[in-house]
């Protein structure tokens, strides 16, 4: 399927979070699959990642979709480039604020953190403009983008969405389970690198999590593994809101946050580019974090010394007697 988009969503530069609106704009006729009756009583019709078999309203027939629903390669691009633009502008206006200049890349290339390939990230803020793969010096932050399409949409009305994310026959973003575990997959292979312990790894999504995923997000963050799931899309409930809003949508749990305006994203970022991080992770015996703890030289500042002892900590998981 050949998708393409157009180019731009309003006449102005100012950045945008997903909408409807925004969605609405990328859409092509590629993109419309055709719902056909099985019977060949002549019915179709066009609508966007439908993909639901259902009875003919002709002649009670079964019907089919010419287009499976899937997050393909066309969607994927259409919103890492999204991400890609808004990082870069959120990016730039921070700018006075950060250490350095820095760059959103996407696709970045970093051999030794495991990013090669078809593997690399998504996104990446980093040090350097030109292109190439980059050292893990370079690299500030990590993100992983899990966004899609979260409308259906009909041909014959593109103004108005037919269903939103949780109504949605393809089960978008991170609304999709398997979207979060290949988003977990990817951070722990990533965290298993040398080199990885001072990046903040992020999940930009564009719905929030399944209910039944929630817990498992949240423990990610808890972990360290992932720093913070994020979702672009301020109003992703725009049919048929009969629920609850925020059981349906809620704005942040412990490990997901619903970015609502540009400003929030702002902060989550400086946040991530102003101060030190250290991953560790480790199983240790509460005696060994003991004499860890009494070895540290306790004169220094608080910085220096939580910095030392996370640095040493997984010295007390390699002593540990298993």
């Amino acid at each position: 399927m050949t998708i393409g988009h157009k180019t731009s969503v309003s006449a102005t530069n100012e950045p945008q979070l997903w909408s409807a609106k925004v969605e609405q704009s990328f859409i092509e006729d590629s993109m419309l699959a055709t719902i056909y009756c099985k019977e060949g009583c002549g019915f179709s019709e066009k609508s966007f990642f439908r993909g639901k078999s259902s009875n003919c309203s002709d002649c009670g027939g079964s019907l089919a979709v010419n287009t499976l629903n899937s997050r393909n390669a066309g969607i994927s691009g259409i919103t890492e480039r999204f991400a890609l633009n808004l990082l870069s502008t959120v990016v730039k206006e921070l700018r006075p604020q950060l250490p350095q200049e820095l760059f959103v890349k996407r696709g970045v290339i970093c051999s030794s953190l495991g990013l090669k390939g078809n593997s690399g990230a998504d996104l990446a803020i980093v040090t350097q403009e030109k292109d190439g793969p980059v050292p893990a010096s370079a690299i500030k932050c990590l993100f992983e983008v899990k966004m899609s399409f979260i409308w259906n949409w009909h041909e014959d009305d593109l103004t108005i969405p037919s269903d939103d994310y949780d109504s949605h026959h393809g089960r978008p973003s991170i609304f999709r389970t398997d979207s979060i575990l290949k988003a977990i997959g990817k951070a722990t292979i990533t965290r298993s690198y040398s080199g990885s312990e001072g990046i903040p790894f992020i999940v930009i999504g564009n719905t929030p999590p399944p209910p039944g995923y929630r817990a498992h997000i949240d423990r990610t963050v808890g972990s360290g593994l992932i720093q913070k799931w994020i979702s672009l899309t301020p109003q992703p409930l725009a049919v048929d809101p009969n629920d609850p809003t925020g059981k349906r949508n809620p704005k942040r749990t412990p490990g997901f946050l619903r970015i609502d305006e540009v400003k929030e994203l702002q902060q989550l970022l400086k946040t991530l580019l102003t101060k030190q991080w250290l991953y560790t992770s480790a199983m240790v015996e509460a005696e060994k974090v003991g004499r860890l703890i009494k070895s540290l030289d306790l004169a220094g500042t608080p910085e220096k010394i939580g910095h030392e002892f996370l640095r040493r900590l997984p010295e007390a998981s390699i002593s540990s007697e298993i």
